[in-house]
């Protein structure tokens, strides 16, 4: 079994560093060139419309919902405790939101001018829709895989896939820079290691 707490410490260790690395020169050049790339492939109708279907993973009604579904079909189909399940998968939800603002309270990094330009004025970094999405889909990817529902590489594999989609979605619409949105996956994988370790431990008392 993982060791949630060392992931979890892991990643808030790395969202620091990595908060850290965006006040550089060397990685504010590298996003500010994946922003000029982004500004292209936006320019692209079909890209455009991909990226706005990509991002509604992280919207603030649709990560809740998939937790739902994703406790919905584990106790469903385990009709084991239904407690630990609900609680993880809130775990997941709440604390994703509770950890991005957090960090942003603090590092208040500005978006790229085209996000600006809409008035999107909310700090940049970590990417919440990233993180919200790769809390709860890590977590939800962990409970079916730990119920015996599904095979542990088909559901990491999609969580991977969808996550990667959120972030990148964020990217291409020009509201995050390219490192927003890898603080938003490490930060997503530490709180999904929270939730499931919360799992574990109501799991074992139940």
């Amino acid at each position: 079994m993982p060791s949630f707490s060392i992931i979890a410490v892991t990643a808030g260790a790395s969202v620091l560093a990595l908060a850290v690395a965006t006040r550089t020169r060397r990685v504010q050049a590298l996003d500010d060139a994946l922003e000029r790339g982004a500004g292209l492939a936006r320019q692209r109708a079909p890209v455009l419309r991909a990226a706005s279907i990509g991002t509604l993973l992280g919207e603030p009604y649709m990560h809740p919902t998939i937790g739902a579904a994703c406790a919905a079909i584990v106790i469903a189909a385990t009709r084991g405790p239904v407690v630990p399940v609900l609680c993880a998968l809130a775990a997941a939800s709440l604390g994703a939101i509770l950890a991005h603002h957090a960090v942003k309270l603090v590092y208040r990094r500005p978006r790229p001018a085209g996000a600006l330009a809409r008035g999107k004025t909310e700090p940049a970094f970590p990417s919440g829709h990233t993180t919200d999405a790769t809390a709860v889909l890590v977590t939800g990817a962990y409970l079916l895989a730990r119920q015996g529902l599904a095979t542990p590489s088909v559901v990491a594999a999609t969580a991977v896939v969808l996550a990667f989609v959120t972030g990148a979605s964020r990217v291409l619409l020009g509201w995050h820079w390219g490192t927003d949105v890898l603080g938003g996956w490490i930060a997503g994988v530490g709180v999904a290691a929270c939730a499931s370790g919360l799992y574990e431990s109501l799991a074992r008392t139940s």
